[in-house]
Order: structure tokens, then sequence, then C-alpha cells
């Protein structure tokens, strides 16, 4: 009796060793593609679904699309390794080296052939503001997200460096969106807002103008953790450095945004400039 229930015990431990074993290849057989909140959950799904298909399919492993619940979770998830690969805008990924260090990069997206973008500083066309001298007296600024590039960082600066706030009279307010900025400017409920160039073209012709632009900022990016293996990093780059070379892996890139012509190499020094920004905004607050 005690030998079967000793047999009975040994089978159990061998069965349930071999779960963690099997739950363990499983595990290394999917990496998880984060990407920050910056649409719904359901939009960005359907964005990233595609390229992890792609990559998954280039590499051989099942890659997962996690939507963050902020931007800070998602700063902190690639930061600590906690995911495979992020998607990330350029003001979170200084921020995430300035706090957790180097990580490698894969690549950087190209934007109709270029790989920087341009933010817009915008007002309505009939309201006679044409430049940031004309916002000096107490005007009304919306900005989209606090951890927004180019719907708050850098033009906030650039409003700082006008001494557009150094009166402290003038109005600020998030409003979360680039679209719900170019809406509340539109609408007269503040005198000029901050937004990316994709958003200022949609609202232009409903009467918006461009008062300043930003300076070039290097593209959105893709980077690794940093212990992933070293083999799967140059898969997952070379997969991404030749993604348009296929109508698949441009179909991939469209359906994140219809304007992207390809993944290009970058580098740290690539964000130097918006470095510098950051580092003098931050004593601004």
């Amino acid at each position: 009796m005690k030998s079967c229930i000793s047999y009975f015990h040994i089978t159990l431990v061998i069965l349930f060793l071999a779960s963690l074993l099997c739950q363990s290849v499983s595990a290394e057989d999917s990496l998880i593609l984060a990407v920050h909140p910056f649409l719904s959950n359901e939009e960005l799904e359907k964005k990233f679904t595609p390229i992890a298909d792609y990559l998954g399919s280039k590499t051989g492993k099942k890659i997962i699309v996690r939507i963050g619940s902020s931007y800070e979770e998602h700063i902190q998830y690639i930061g600590l390794d906690k995911v495979d690969v992020a998607y990330m805008g350029p003001a979170s990924y200084v921020r995430m080296v300035n706090k957790f260090g180097n990580k490698p990069l894969l690549a950087k997206l190209e934007v109709n052939g270029q790989s920087y973008f341009q933010g817009n500083i915008i007002a309505r066309k009939d309201s006679g503001i044409k430049t940031m001298d004309d916002l000096l007296k107490g005007k009304r600024i919306a900005f989209g997200d606090p951890n927004s590039t180019m719907s708050y960082i850098v033009p906030h600066y650039m409003l700082h460096k006008a001494g557009v706030f150094s009166e402290h009279s003038t109005e600020h307010q998030f409003l979360l969106s680039h679209d719900n900025v170019a809406l509340a400017v539109l609408s007269g409920d503040f005198d000029a807002g901050a937004v990316k160039p994709a958003v200022f073209r949609k609202y232009e012709a409903k009467g918006l103008r461009t008062i300043a632009v930003t300076p070039r900022i290097s593209e959105h990016l893709f980077v690794v953790r940093k212990n992933l293996p070293v083999g799967q990093i140059k898969m997952l780059r070379n997969a991404m450095l030749n993604i348009h070379k296929s109508n698949e892996g441009l179909a991939a890139l469209h359906a994140i945004k219809k304007s992207i012509t390809g993944l290009v190499e970058a580098k740290s020094s690539d964000y130097d400039n918006l470095r510098k920004i950051l580092l003098e905004s931050d004593k601004l607050h």
C-alpha cells in the first residue's frame, strides 16, 4: 500500500513538473509587444496586430499586443524588462532611458520618407493671433497629454522660452488628445493649442493656422528588453529594417499609419536634441 502511494505521488510530481516545463516552453515561444495608450485599446489592437503577426512569421514567435494602462506604466514595464518589445514615443523613450538606462533599439518610423517629425502650435485664422508674441497677454492654451512629445512637451518648452508663461497669466489645460485640442481651438474655448501635423492638416480647412513649428524630433521607435537573447534581437531588427520590401510588410506598417514608408535604423544619439529640451523643461516646473 505504502509503495503504491509513493508511486502515485511520484507520478503526480512528474506530471506537475512536465506541466511547468510545457508552460515555460510555451512562454518562451511568445513575445509581448507593448504599446502606449494613445488611442483606445480596440483601435490600437487593430493597428498593431498586423505588425505583431508579421514579426511573428519572421521570427517563429507568437507576438501578443499588450496596451499599457498609462504612459507611466508603459515606461515602467519596458524599463523593468517586463515586456519584450515596446513601441514608444520619443519623449517616453528618453524618460525611460533617464530612469532605467539604455535598451537595445530595433528601428524607428520613416513617415513619407522622413525619420523625424515636427509639431504645430495653432490658432484660429480669424483670431488675430499670428505669432507666439500674440500669446503673451493672458491667453488660454490647450495641450493634449502631459506625456505627449508634440501636444505638450516640446511646444510647452517653446512657449516658455518665448516668455508666454513668464507672467503666470496664461492659462493652460490638458485635453488628452490632439483632436480635442484642435476642436477646442476651433470652438473658441482656447486661443491656441499644440498638435501633431496630421491633426493640423485634418482641421486646417475648418479655420486653423499654424503660428509656430517645433524643432525636428526623431520619430517614434521600437525598443527591446535588455535581457532578450541576442539572436532574437537580431531577428527582430532584421525583420523590421526589411519590412518595407514586401506587400505584407507594407500592409502591416500602413495599419499603424498609412503614411509610414518603412522602418529605419535608430540610434540613441538621434534623440539628443530632445534630451536637452526635456532637461530644460524639467527645470521650468
